[in-house]
């Protein structure tokens, strides 16, 4: 598994960004959490453009509801667009990055590809965000904390970007490299501060 060094980590308050009024929690109160996986196999992950994963721990508070949540996506340029749980299968999106927001629940998520020597392991929480790069392989691991509806989450996609497509690291996915690419050298804002993501952050 990949090791999280001391460099993966900082606190929200140290990006250059906006802030939205629906986030009741403190800058300092929200935890970041970066990662670059390295290409597996059919995979690409992080390794085209550079761009990290982000894990926003205590993003939003946990009694916040969806539609405040769809407020701040739409705030800084994202279009929700479900509520759902996640695949339990490993798969990942060529043509657009994809937001996630934990509205209710808690699971373990495996990033980077079943097998990955390097895949990453995480703990998602209800209040937490997720900006999942072009290219990075995801599944749900483990229901750990399902209550009511269980572990759902709200998933936006960034304006102009809101169709998306699924791939799975197999045989007969075509071009899968260079939609990636593309879709990495194009900036992007952060789904929760606002700022500019993009071309390796």
């Amino acid at each position: 598994m990949l090791q999280l060094s001391e460099n993966h980590i900082s606190h929200l308050r140290n990006f250059n960004g906006r802030y939205t009024t629906e986030m009741a929690n403190s800058r300092s109160d929200i935890i970041i959490e970066k990662y670059r996986i390295p290409r597996y196999e059919r995979i690409p992950n992080t390794s085209l453009h550079g761009i990290p994963l982000i894990h926003y721990k205590s993003a939003f508070p946990k009694s916040t509801d969806a539609g405040k949540i769809g407020d701040v996506l739409r705030t800084n340029s994202w279009t929700p667009s479900w509520r759902y749980t996640m695949y339990t299968d490993s798969h990942f999106h060529s043509t657009t990055h994809e937001a996630l927001v934990v509205i209710s629940g808690a699971a373990k998520i495996l990033l980077g590809g079943d097998d990955n020597p390097d895949a990453v392991t995480i703990t998602a929480n209800t209040g937490d965000a997720m900006f999942m790069p072009a290219g990075v392989a995801h599944r749900l691991l483990e229901d750990i904390g399902g209550r009511g509806e269980g572990f759902t989450m709200v998933g936006a996609y960034p304006v102009g970007g809101e169709e998306w497509d699924m791939c799975y690291g197999r045989g007969g996915e075509e071009g899968v490299d260079e939609k990636v690419k593309g879709v990495g050298g194009v900036e992007v804002q952060d789904p929760v501060s606002g700022g500019v993501l993009g071309g390796g952050e």
